[in-house]
């Protein structure tokens, strides 16, 4: 049973890291690393970092003509976000512990 959650929760993280692993996903985790000073602020940036990126994506549908907003009621685009903010998670902290030991700062 444990393992199965584990399993679950894996495969989240995993997903997240891939939807944040573009260039643009890539830009903001880079810009939320390098302006985070402690860690334990990772939840608030990377929850900033998961609205940005919604509103990037808006921004670039605006563009397009599309429909602007995704239907958010939608609990299909929820866990997309959800995924994401696992990613952005993932990402900044990568980013983090990487300019921590090699730019002391």
């Amino acid at each position: 049973m444990f393992a199965e959650y584990a399993n679950q929760a894996l495969d989240m993280a995993r997903q997240g890291f891939d939807t944040v692993n573009s260039i643009q996903g890539l830009v903001i985790a880079i810009v939320a690393a390098m302006l985070m000073s402690r860690y334990r602020q990772i939840v608030a940036y990377a929850f900033g970092a998961t609205i940005v990126h919604e509103l990037v994506n808006i921004g670039r549908r605006v563009l397009e003509n599309m429909d602007p907003l995704p239907n958010y009621a939608d609990v299909q685009v929820l866990k997309l976000v959800a995924i994401r903010f696992v990613g952005y998670l993932i990402a900044i902290s990568l980013i983090y512990i990487v300019r921590r030991l090699f730019f002391r700062r």
